[in-house]
């Protein structure tokens, strides 16, 4: 798929970053091959370009980046979109927030960051988002309506605040007695917070919906293409939002209005409990097969087998990918994090034959042959965090 614009990451500098003192690493356009043996820093150099996009790590919390016994952990990132070069800077520190620089230009906070720098990493633990808890299928679709619209990112921050705040009121509330005066008062700030939460929960779905819509044909593509045959489909699931959330985007106002009746339906019901128990922060996707062999259409995190859920987290990531390059009009970095151990043959070949297509490439192998068929235009060689072209 052509992009008007080509994004590389050239080169990276780490300092006390992870198990990394202070190493450099140069990269190609094309396909990177990284190999070393297990916990020598394959998946931490992968995690250090993916920080560049501002999302942080994949992986962990930020105060995990910083090497034991280090003050702070600092990246030096340079990369060329276009014809454009560009210099990235991050540093942590413990107890304080990242901070960032644009070619020497102080940023709010990351998440500025991907507005410059795009990219889409894979690894083992995405297969967690087809078989794992609805958290990671939800920040799934989060993570990437902000990697296409980033002023998103404020209403996910205006959700969490809301949902914490009301959450609290409720616990408080629960602990009153029904005939006093504080409950009365807490009452009454409960339908301002009621609004309040119903307004930001329709904004953030409205997002959700919309970036599924956008997502869908791009993996269902991709999930056709890597097994072969067969029809992949999502749903999105809520007990408040009327119908199936796959048939696209919806208006603010409907999803607001629907979050309020619902709401209203439970309240007694969420004192008592003491927390929110409608809303957005209990959605799930619903991912169903239809495999090559005709069996259809099951629930791919109970029924699907280990390669079929393999394929289906594969198959989001590069329909990820596809997606950004279109409406982005610049192809993401591709971060693949020991990919090919974990697929058939069949399915190594096709990977091998995408790929060259789709940018930059960086992935990593604890094997010598774990790049399959690809001849890598760059090679390096990872042991005990420290990096050496070969």
């Amino acid at each position: 798929m052509p992009a008007r614009n080509t994004l590389t990451v050239e080169q990276l500098t780490l300092h006390d970053f992870r198990n990394y003192h202070n190493e450099e690493a140069r990269f190609a356009t094309g396909v990177n091959f990284i190999i070393g043996q297990n916990a020598q820093g394959k998946t931490n150099l992968l995690e250090a370009i993916h920080c560049l996009s501002g999302l942080g790590s994949p992986r962990s919390q930020d105060a995990a980046l910083i090497r034991e016994g280090a003050e702070r952990a600092v990246l030096h990132g340079g990369l060329k979109r276009a014809t454009r070069r560009v210099q990235i800077d991050i540093e942590w520190k413990p107890g304080r927030g990242a901070r960032s620089l644009i070619n020497g230009s102080p940023l709010q906070g990351t998440r500025a960051l991907s507005e410059v720098m795009v990219c889409v990493f894979f690894g083992p633990d995405d297969l967690l988002v087809i078989k794992g808890s609805p958290e990671g299928r939800r920040r799934l679709l989060d993570d990437l309506g902000v990697k296409l619209k980033p002023a998103r990112h404020a209403t996910g921050r205006e959700w969490e605040r809301v949902l914490r705040q009301r959450n609290a009121l409720l616990k408080s509330l629960r602990a009153t007695h029904p005939n006093s005066k504080e409950r009365g008062t807490a009452l009454a700030t409960l339908e301002v917070w009621d609004e309040t939460f119903c307004r930001a929960g329709a904004a953030l779905t409205a997002a959700r919906l919309e970036t599924l819509s956008l997502l869908l044909p791009y993996a269902a593509k991709r999930y056709e293409a890597i097994a072969g045959g067969g029809c992949f489909e999502i749903s999105y699931l809520s007990e408040w939002l009327a119908g199936d959330g796959a048939e696209g985007p919806r208006p603010e106002s409907e999803l607001r209005a629907e979050l309020t009746v619902a709401l209203s339906s439970i309240r007694q019901r969420e004192i008592e409990r003491g927390m929110s128990l409608m809303g957005p922060q209990r959605d799930d996707l619903l991912i169903r097969l239809t495999t090559k062999d005709g069996e259809g259409a099951l629930n791919a995190r109970v029924y699907a087998s280990q390669g079929d859920q393999r394929t289906s987290a594969l198959a989001l990531k590069l329909g990820e990918h596809d997606l950004l390059t279109e409406v982005l009009g610049v192809t993401p970095v591709l971060l693949l994090d020991d990919v090919f151990s974990e697929l058939d043959n069949s399915r190594r070949k096709w990977l091998d034959e995408t790929v060259r297509d789709m940018g930059q490439t960086i992935l990593s192998s604890a094997e010598p042959g774990g790049a399959g068929d690809l001849e890598p235009d760059c090679v390096l060689q990872i042991s005990g965090g420290r990096i050496q072209s070969g």
